[in-house]
């Protein structure tokens, strides 16, 4: 991600509407499948610390990130980041109950997605929970990916079936940002052909429009409890690492 990426996440992460509606979706799930709010939790990809922070309210919370900008960032939230890479991860095996992967898996630095999704499941324990987060439809590329290194883009029926080749068990998967994927699609596919700039889509909005964009996220939060969406700009996976018993035959 450029520089000025960062800086600009730092300074929007706690009001903008796209990272409050992230955390809306994230709520979601924790609050209504994982009762534990005591949990040892790894954030991979912290960045600038928002979700990392966020996640203070189900348990002690790890974050990792490779950037040195972005920890600096981060540490000054109070929050604890190690330096680290997601496709080797400097813990041992089964410690963690939950990790959480916010929008790293689509990052030009990421080789592989597969290799850190084993890891994930080496250093979390046995029934431990894995949420993942990302961008969805590589149709939807275009500048904004650019410029936060993003490298591509995922759809559901492809992560979950690397998720369970991997031996998780898919609790919820939806597509998220439902009611501005219309909006996005027009921007992404049209707009930006006539505007050209280096920047991501990321910039201060006037405090109506943010407030109902907010709101209207809101509402697909709270709908998000009881159905999938079958499009969105993101995506959103909760699995659970599951333990294998073989038996001996008679």
């Amino acid at each position: 991600m450029k520089l000025e990426e960062y800086k600009k996440m730092f300074l929007l992460e706690d009001k903008h509407f796209w990272f409050l509606g992230k955390r809306m979706f994230i709520k979601t799930l924790l609050n209504r499948y994982i009762p534990n709010k005591n949990l040892l939790i790894l954030d991979i990809g912290s960045g600038t610390g928002g979700l990392t922070k966020f996640l203070n309210h189900y348990g002690k919370v790890i974050g990792l990130e490779k950037n040195k900008y972005a920890t600096k960032l981060a540490k000054k939230r109070g929050l604890k980041i190690i330096y680290g890479d997601a496709q080797k991860l400097p813990f041992k095996k089964n410690l963690f109950s939950l990790i959480t992967l916010f929008d790293v898996l689509y990052h030009k630095n990421i080789k592989d997605e597969k290799i850190v999704i084993k890891e994930v499941n080496r250093v979390l324990k046995n029934n431990g929970y894995f949420l993942i987060t990302d961008s969805a439809f590589n149709f939807l590329k275009s500048i904004h990916d650019k410029a936060l290194y993003g490298n591509k883009r995922f759809t559901l029926f492809y992560l979950r079936k690397i998720l369970e080749k991997e031996g998780f068990r898919i609790i919820k998967s939806s597509y998220i940002f439902f009611f501005l994927f219309s909006l996005i699609f027009i921007k992404r596919k049209v707009l930006d052909r006539f505007i050209k700039n280096n920047h991501s889509d990321l910039r201060e909005l006037p405090k109506i429009i943010n407030l109902f964009l907010m709101k209207l996220i809101s509402f697909e939060a709270w709908l998000l409890k009881y159905i999938n969406f079958p499009v969105g700009s993101s995506l959103i996976i909760l699995a659970q690492k599951e333990i294998f018993v073989f038996k001996k035959n008679n």
